[in-house]
């Protein structure tokens, strides 16, 4: 791993509240808590923390869910001893030192294990504890120094060697090996080893792309352009918020995944047209479709839940979008016109979000709760209720951030077959990489 040599200096607060984060983890028993909004509690009750703190922070708390795995590993090799027989507190502890001796930030190695120690000093941990913990970090120290840790050969144990280098859980890895070959699956666990650097939609209803162009510059923020995508531009060097941007308030941009931008210009909704998005907030769709209309024709977003349909709208107004009405309501149970109305229906279905791990690291360990049944009875329900809704010569696109064909490929196939009026025009499945996340999108042609 190299050094990432965008975080802040060793800071006790950060370092502790990163703690505080994993505990957090631990003891839910890494149930489906969401990292950022941990983090976002956790920044809650300190509002003096600098943004290069906060950054310090997620970076050790990000690195560590996308290592937690390598380096239970790890301590089971350095100490001898099954993981439980650690309490949950050394782990963590472990984890945090570990992820700076690797160099997941940049630190040195002196302030790595001295800042553990200082932790559990803190923390009133016994003097065999302390001890404990600086031995197994030193010795850490040496075997990173030295020959490493054991791995299972790539091409021997492809499951094995995706948790021990990478830490992608077996259960996660083995279904992906009877689509993918080896080589892209290790090409996709290294990408996901990196945190996703900041990509954004210029939004041209209130600016034009060459004019945003022109104001990164004027600011000295490096971009670059995103194939096929004009609007779309990567941000690699920059680590604050978005906030900080040129034009926030004023609705230059949107932060939007590259993979999620392609969305939109599949399903290329025109100016003039009845649009329907079934699955609609927090808008990174909804409103480039909006932009891609010129803000003309209409869009009916829907969304269930009210905490999200605020978001929603806060994103409409921020970015002048007037041509899209929010409706809330479940999308499997919406009273929709008969015959149907719309000339292009968007079906971002709720997935697994398998494709967004560098971003959600922390998915990596609550895989075995995800329920793939579920999840594909309620994505073919909304397809097959956003195909009703579509006119004949209409045309929709069905899409998940996924990797895995049950969420996409394979069922799609259910839904021709179970569908005769249906013709598949165009799929695409895209793999994580550096510059992406993985995603999935289908566009259909209603006969």
């Amino acid at each position: 791993m190299t050094k990432n040599k965008s975080v802040a200096k060793p800071q006790d607060l950060p370092r502790r509240l990163a703690l505080d984060v994993l505990l957090r983890f631990e003891k839910a028993g890494l149930e489906k808590l969401k990292a950022d909004s941990q983090l976002q509690q956790a920044f809650g009750p300190h509002p003096q923390l600098t943004d290069q703190e906060r950054g310090f922070c997620r970076a050790l708390v990000m690195g560590t869910f996308r290592r937690w795995l390598v380096y239970d590993e790890w301590i089971k090799q350095l100490t001898g001893r099954p993981l439980k027989n650690v309490v949950p507190l050394v782990r963590c502890l472990l984890r945090l030192g570990l992820l700076q001796l690797e160099g997941g930030v940049q630190v040195p190695d002196y302030a790595a294990i001295d800042s553990v120690v200082q932790l559990a000093k803190g923390m009133k941990q016994s003097p065999n504890t302390i001890r404990f913990l600086n031995g197994v970090l030193r010795s850490a120290q040496r075997r990173l120094g030295d020959a490493g840790f054991e791995c299972p050969p790539l091409t021997a144990d492809l499951p094995g060697h995706c948790q021990a280098r990478f830490g992608w859980p077996t259960s996660f890895t083995e279904p992906l090996s009877a689509v993918y070959n080896a080589g892209q699956i290790e090409a996709m666990a290294q990408a996901a080893q990196h945190p996703a650097a900041l990509s954004i939609r210029v939004n041209t209803l209130q600016t034009s792309v060459a004019a945003y162009q022109q104001a990164l510059e004027a600011g000295q923020i490096a971009f670059e352009l995103l194939t096929d995508l004009p609007e779309g531009l990567l941000l690699p060097e920059f680590s604050g918020s978005p906030r900080q941007l040129p034009g926030y308030e004023a609705g230059w941009f949107y932060v939007q995944d590259a993979a999620s931008m392609w969305v939109s210009r599949l399903l290329n909704p025109q100016s003039g047209q009845q649009v329907l998005d079934l699955c609609a907030a927090p808008g990174s769709k909804t409103t480039h479709m909006a932009a891609l209309m010129g803000n003309q024709g209409a869009i009916l977003a829907v969304e269930p839940k009210e905490s999200r349909i605020q978001l929603l709208n806060e994103n409409l107004q921020r970015l002048g979008v007037t041509c899209v009405m929010v409706q809330q309501g479940d999308g499997l149970h919406l009273d929709l016109a008969n015959p149907p109305q719309f000339d292009a229906v968007l079906v971002d279905a709720p997935c697994s979000g398998s494709g967004t791990l560098r971003r959600h690291p922390e998915m990596l360990l609550q895989w075995k709760r995800v329920d793939l049944g579920a999840l594909n009875e309620t994505q073919l329900a909304l397809l097959k209720q956003g195909f009703s809704a579509l006119k004949p010569g209409g045309r929709l696109v069905y899409s998940t951030c996924s990797i895995l064909p049950q969420e996409n490929s394979q069922l799609v196939q259910r839904f021709l077959a179970e569908t005769p009026n249906a013709e598949l025009e165009q799929e695409s499945q895209r793999l994580i990489d550096t510059k992406t996340d993985g995603f999935y999108a289908a566009r259909f042609l209603k006969k």
